[in-house]
């Protein structure tokens, strides 16, 4: 393992909020701030795209697991409205903060062993929702910028989660995973095997596809992590609790700051 690269006793350190206009991102500072990012992580995966949540979930609203009370929630503010309302969130989980023998949200569907061995210090991205009626840009801008300060502000070594896809009929994604299968792949000493249900890529990649079309189906979040360097799982698995299909992503962030220098400057 790793010496560690930062000390523990500082973890995390908060970047300065990030704003434009009358919206602002940062970490969610209440219970409240939280709730409202679950209840709208509630409405998008599950009230909007066709998911099938537990009663538990159903009867509050709201998309609440273990990992929320470990992780640190990245929130968009819209501060125009009284009082103030969160219009777009994304969970950050750390190894570093995560109980003892816990395993990340992603260890539910693939084996991290290989990225466990080659780094200390991980980050777990997931949750990405946005508010309906904010879905022009400026709030991914927003949560993209925040995260990668934080990354940078806490000396992350590897991020990492689940890519998504709309839908459990992965032949309607074929030509993406195609796509990524030829360039993209995770090398094999650092491949995310899965440990559930899946579907290897190489049975189902089409014979032949314009690699320019295929791009375009990419989902935004997705390709701001492969401009960065992402690598991904040749496995993919479906499924039909939030009715996607989805793929493990990771992207070794010292090669990406060191290759990013925007990105090292940023605060």
């Amino acid at each position: 393992m790793p010496e560690l690269s930062h000390d523990l006793s500082s973890f995390p350190e908060a970047p300065v909020p990030v704003v434009a206009g009358h919206y602002e991102a940062r970490l969610a500072n209440s219970s409240q701030e939280v709730l409202q990012a679950q209840k709208l992580r509630y409405q998008v995966m599950y009230a909007e795209k066709g998911g099938h949540p537990d009663l538990h979930k159903v009867k509050n609203k709201a998309d609440i697991d273990q990992w929320d009370e470990c992780a640190h929630h990245i929130v968009v503010v819209d501060n125009k409205v009284k009082p103030s309302k969160v219009v777009g969130t994304l969970r950050l989980v750390s190894n570093l903060s995560l109980a003892e023998e816990q395993l990340f949200y992603t260890e539910e569907a693939f084996d991290l062993s290989a990225l466990r061995n080659r780094y200390h210090s991980m980050l777990e991205l997931g949750r990405f929702c946005i508010d309906p009626s904010g879905r022009n840009g400026a709030i991914l801008m927003l949560i993209w910028k925040y995260a990668m300060q934080f990354i940078v502000t806490n000396k992350i070594e590897v991020m990492f989660g689940c890519a998504s896809f709309p839908g459990t009929d992965i032949n309607e994604h074929r030509d993406v995973l195609t796509y990524l299968y030829n360039n993209n792949l995770a090398p094999e000493e650092l491949m995310p095997t899965p440990v559930t249900s899946h579907v290897k890529l190489a049975d189902i990649m089409a014979r032949e596809i314009d690699f320019d079309d295929a791009t375009k189906g990419i989902p935004t979040l997705l390709r701001g992590y492969l401009k960065l360097g992402a690598k991904t799982s040749d496995t993919a698995i479906i499924d039909p609790v939030f009715n996607t299909t989805f793929i493990c992503i990771y992207v070794d962030a010292k090669s990406m700051l060191s290759e990013n220098t925007t990105l090292v400057t940023a605060r």
